[in-house]
């Protein structure tokens, strides 16, 4: 007779799987345990700062998308993406690599995101 031994399709998982799930599945490293949390639905109302940092996001990501789809900066984006990751830079994504830009040039005095006319930074 043979052993059947059951392989996991996955090694782990951590963090939540979408908003709709409360389970949050965590695995701490030092001892390798894994444990699951059922966490309540949220009751409150956000906070003025979390509602200010939605909107942060949003407008960021607004302004990425619309700065991904302008073609007359997209070769120039592009080619500063390509350097950035020939140099080891850690974004491994175009997309991301431009919300991180976008954070770095948020202006926080006229809710914008003021685009540098090159990336020489």
């Amino acid at each position: 007779m043979s052993k059947v031994f059951y392989l996991d399709p996955i090694d782990y998982i951590s963090g939540k799987i979408s908003q709709k799930f409360r389970t949050v599945y965590n695995r701490r490293k030092a001892s390798d345990k894994r444990y699951t949390q059922v966490r309540s639905a949220r009751i409150s109302q956000p906070s003025t700062d979390e509602l200010a940092q939605r909107l942060k996001f949003k407008q960021i990501r607004q302004a990425v998308e619309t700065r991904a789809k302008n073609l007359a900066t997209l070769t120039q984006d592009q080619l500063a993406f390509g350097a950035q990751r020939k140099a080891g830079g850690k974004y491994t994504t175009f997309r991301g690599w431009l919300m991180g830009k976008g954070f770095l040039y948020w202006n926080d005095s006229t809710h914008t995101v003021d685009w540098p006319n090159s990336w020489d930074d």
